[in-house]
């Protein structure tokens, strides 16, 4: 009976320690925002999975800003901030495209009401 609680324990452990490692499978990242929170945990590694949050919904600029996602990693790497000196010039171009369209896209627009009140 020991030995089944200790290997229990031991398998929780390892558990907690790969929930704790940086996963570095291919689809290491995702995105959240308000109504949409993906796993932390990768289903394949059990290692923890980057998971960057938008304020609102990324809407159209979704795809831009998933292709975008492994060059914020390579940003990013272990650290807690992006460093950009890491990143090509091709892939600065393409993550700062990536961010204006969603923000483009995510910016609240006033349009006037029909009577012409422009609140």
């Amino acid at each position: 009976m020991n030995g089944a609680r200790n290997l229990n324990s031991r398998i929780n452990r390892l558990e907690q320690t790969l929930g704790t490692l940086p996963c570095n499978c291919p689809d290491s990242a995702d995105l959240a925002w308000p109504g949409h929170q993906p796993n932390p945990h990768c289903a394949s590694c059990g290692g923890k999975r980057l998971i960057y949050p938008l304020a609102n919904h990324p809407r159209s600029a979704e795809p831009p800003i998933r292709q975008a996602l492994p060059i914020i990693e390579k940003a990013f790497g272990t650290d807690q901030r992006a460093d950009l000196s890491t990143l090509t010039n091709q892939e600065l171009r393409q993550l700062k495209t990536a961010l204006q369209t969603v923000e483009q896209a995510t910016t609240y627009k006033r349009t006037p009401i029909a009577d012409g009140d422009s609140r």
